[in-house]
């Protein structure tokens, strides 16, 4: 929340925008290996979930949402550009008046695009692999339906809440100097949202991109319902209930 940490977001978020300007191809390649890291943060998550489910629910549960956060333990530490926390950095640089509104739509639409494509790749790969299709099939169906019935009301909120947590640890990232400390603080958060039910849309996209291959007759129409509600929800949690209190927190830049 210091002078200098806000500094620091407001220059990624100019860098991001420069860079995804002068390389557009190049940006976008940056968020298809986020939307890698999601989807290996997916599947780790789902094999948790369907190698312990038989021995303990609640073990189950609590070893598939620690395990997801290996996802952006990745992103923060390896790179890569993904869209809920672009939500938070790019919020500050607006805020700061480093990037026009423009600018921030840019790098968002260039997020999500990119999150998607790298998403729809390496799951096609895994589906093509055979690898354990009916076990992950079988997980998916346990918790694919309550997503797709939710209110929309209850996806914006889940939503906000989910992507407040999310960048809390992409803030860690700018705050803690420790990879260690990065990775514990992503860790609970990431833990936290997960065992919440909060909706977070990238990873929505995985778990939907891997029900489209295995199961039969996906329904579609749902599953974009729900990625509007929930990314709609998740701006709202990056860009104002995190990022702008920070901003807000944080010392005058004259002081």
């Amino acid at each position: 929340m210091t002078r200098e940490c806000i500094d620091l977001i407001a220059a990624a978020g100019e860098a991001k925008l420069s860079f995804a300007e002068k390389n557009a191809g190049r940006y976008l390649c940056r968020a298809a290996i986020a939307g890698f890291f999601i989807v290996v943060g997916t599947l780790i998550s789902n094999f948790c979930g369907v190698f312990l489910v038989g021995e303990s629910a609640g073990a189950a549960k609590i070893a598939s949402s620690l395990s997801f956060s290996a996802a952006l333990i990745l992103i923060v530490l390896l790179g890569g550009e993904l869209f809920t926390g672009a939500n938070l950095v790019m919020s500050v640089s607006l805020y700061e008046k480093r990037v026009r509104l423009s600018g921030l739509l840019r790098v968002w639409l260039y997020c999500y695009i990119g999150n998607l494509l790298g998403i729809v790749f390496l799951c096609a790969l895994v589906s093509a692999s055979g690898t354990t299709s009916e076990l992950l099939a079988v997980y998916i169906e346990s918790f694919l339906p309550a997503k797709l019935s939710a209110p929309w009301h209850t996806l914006l909120i889940k939503g906000i809440l989910c992507n407040f947590l999310v960048c809390i640890g992409v803030f860690a990232g700018f705050r803690l100097k420790s990879e260690g400390g990065k990775a514990l603080v992503i860790a609970c958060v990431i833990t936290t949202f997960v065992l919440a039910g909060f909706e977070h849309s990238i990873a929505n996209m995985a778990s939907f991109s891997l029900a489209a291959m295995l199961l039969p007759n996906p329904d579609f129409g749902a599953m974009l319902l729900n990625l509007l509600w929930v990314t709609l929800g998740n701006i709202l949690g990056g860009a104002v209930l995190c990022a702008l209190p920070l901003w807000l927190a944080a010392e005058p830049e004259n002081a």
